[in-house]
């Protein structure tokens, strides 16, 4: 009795199973056939190459039916085309020597839905037609042999070849910037690029790269930058073995970036502006794009404006509370503290009611080594920046307080501007000391004796702590 259930069963799942396959080709079409592109097709044969162009028969349809197909060069196409279009451009047929059709019949098996004819080109022969003319084109016009339906409105198709130069180029080509490395980036990065063609490689086209420094100096001396080579050991690049591989546009090369040898995860940040100049220095065929044939890969190692939370003042040599007559809202909001307190609303003014010489300094202690890259500082804020008089001076670091290095020499371009910045010598300190060297003019006016008088609004350092030691 189950064996029974079952056969019945199974013989009504193939009655349904039958019964779905003829509604889908109830609902289908028969098979037509025509040119898969027909009316004015536009094409680009690349000089320097010898690729045919490709003009697909195509059988559309249930699938069931073979056909055999041909083209033939057809003038009436190109009347008819002339006669319909409205515009004032009319095509020419393109001279014979400029091309042979070197595939014009195709057969189509049950299985196929597409085939191609091919058309190869005699460039230069073409280059210089297309020169005197450029609006010429091949009327072709299609014969089918075919159980099938023929598609009456896909059977001519003219072909307006235009020459190109095939190309190869960086896909970013010109300045790349890469992101800020810091210690929280992966200390290995492997990166990608793209090299383009503008055409289909018929064939794998082989790729040779180069490091070219003079990209670096072209490219500093045009934008007034200062850009280092990356150093070799921070990168590895494969300069050859690499290709775009036939059939393909485009293709890829790596670039490995190792992060720990600018941002150490136990050492000073080697702070600075790097490229990586890479140039495409051969091909096994084709030809380096002129205007894209070189990326400048840039990463740029920053100094971040160091906390000044555990900052002090130990030494000034011009300080408002060594004056007997300073009052205390002098005392309170123009102290050397005020240098650091991170405002210019509270400003450092140095003794204005009596002569003093210059040089003027105050050394900072930053209460834990820093690697130093750049200081800077700015006046006082609103009308107190009549008081800013520093011209020119000098900065030195120290590991103790004791031994002092020089730094580097500053100059601000005149009193009313409102911040300078200077980068020095990356330097592992603990102790600076900020020295004004030379005022802009003598300052002596009203209750103002010191001719030297001068007053700045805050001082900042910009590098890292030194947090591998804790």
């Amino acid at each position: 009795m189950k064996n029974n259930l079952y056969i019945a069963l199974f013989a009504a799942s193939a009655l349904a199973f039958s019964s779905c396959e003829s509604d889908i080709d109830n609902y289908m079409v028969d098979d037509t056939v025509g040119f898969l592109n027909s009316g004015l097709v536009e094409t680009e044969v690349y000089l320097g190459t010898d690729d045919p162009t490709k003009v697909y028969a195509i059988k559309a349809g249930k699938g069931f039916q073979s056909a055999q197909a041909s083209i033939t060069v057809d003038d009436n196409v190109l009347t008819a085309y002339n006669e319909l279009t409205s515009t004032t451009v009319k095509l020419d047929p393109l001279p014979a020597d400029c091309y042979t059709i070197s595939v014009a019949s195709v057969t189509l098996t049950n299985d196929d839905y597409r085939m191609p004819f091919e058309i190869s080109w005699n460039r230069d022969r073409l280059e210089a037609a297309l020169a005197e003319n450029p609006n010429q084109a091949i009327p072709l016009a299609m014969t089918v042999n075919t159980t099938a339906t023929v598609a009456e409105n896909r059977l001519t198709c003219l072909i307006k070849p235009s020459v190109a130069v095939p190309y190869v180029s960086f896909d970013k080509s010109g300045l790349v910037k890469a992101e800020v490395p810091t210690r929280e980036s992966s200390s290995v990065s492997e990166l990608y690029f793209k090299v383009n063609a503008n055409f289909i490689a018929q064939r794998d086209i082989n790729y040779t790269l180069e490091i070219d420094p003079t990209l670096i100096s072209d490219y500093n001396e045009k934008n007034g930058t200062n850009f280092e080579i990356l150093p070799e050991e921070a990168y590895e690049l494969e300069l050859e073995g690499n290709a775009i591989k036939q059939y393909l546009s485009s293709g890829m090369f790596k670039l490995t970036f190792h992060r720990d040898y600018l941002v150490p995860d136990k050492a000073p940040s080697k702070f600075g502006s790097y490229m990586l100049p890479v140039r495409l220095k051969s091909l096994s065929s084709s030809n380096i794009d002129p205007e894209k044939n070189y990326m400048l890969y840039a990463i740029s190692v920053e100094a971040l404006e160091v906390s000044k939370s555990k900052w002090s003042i130990v030494e000034c040599n011009s300080d408002i509370n060594d004056d007997p007559d300073a009052t205390d809202a002098e005392k309170a909001a123009n102290g050397p503290d005020a240098l650091i307190d991170g405002t210019t609303s509270k400003w450092w003014r140095s003794i204005y009611r009596y002569s003093q010489d210059m040089p003027y300094y105050a050394v900072i202690d930053f209460g834990y080594k820093t690697t130093v890259a750049k200081v800077g500082f700015q006046i006082p804020a609103s009308s107190n920046r009549r008081y800013a008089n520093s011209k020119a001076g000098h900065v030195e670091f120290s590991i103790d307080g004791q031994t002092w290095t020089n730094g580097g020499t500053w100059e601000s371009p005149s009193a009313a501007t409102q911040s300078v910045e200077f980068e020095v010598t990356p330097v592992e300190a603990r102790y600076m000391k900020f020295v004004i060297d030379t005022p802009f003019k003598n300052a002596v006016s009203g209750a103002i004796k010191n001719p030297n008088a001068t007053a700045i609004g805050e001082i900042n350092v910009w590098g890292e702590a030194v947090t591998w030691e804790d």
